[in-house]
């Protein structure tokens, strides 16, 4: 049985928006950059794989890969200095992104509230 359970279940998506917010903060801040291109962050599918076991010092030992890739926006919208930045939308996302993080948190909070609860004998 595992304690954290509803914890770890929310915690990748934690980590999504919150590393979210810095690429459209930086989208933000290059708003003004000539050339600069609007970057999305996205999560990776994550592929079922067969589990590896390292019976040798000599294995290659398995690394995780990053569930996070950072992508380009191809957009037709580009001003005259090449840059392709909408703030308008930055600023929408920016909005969108903090409330799933407040609401991602909320549940975080609410799992680790119920195991205080039940640390401290159920309220009694």
């Amino acid at each position: 049985m595992d304690l954290f359970e509803g914890v770890r279940k929310v915690e990748p998506h934690l980590e999504f928006t919150w590393r979210r917010h810095k690429v459209i903060l930086s989208n933000i801040a290059n708003a003004d950059t000539p050339n600069y291109r609007t970057l999305e962050l996205v999560m990776k599918k994550r592929q079922e794989t067969i589990p590896l076991k390292t019976t040798r010092p000599k294995h290659i030992r398995p690394t995780a890969e990053p569930r996070f890739k950072v992508v380009e926006v191809r957009r037709d919208l580009i001003g005259n200095d090449r840059n392709n930045v909408s703030l308008e939308e930055e600023m929408a996302k920016l909005l969108q992104n903090r409330i799933a993080y407040e609401v991602y948190m909320r549940m975080a909070v609410g799992s680790l509230d119920k195991l205080n609860k039940v640390i401290q004998g159920g309220g009694r």
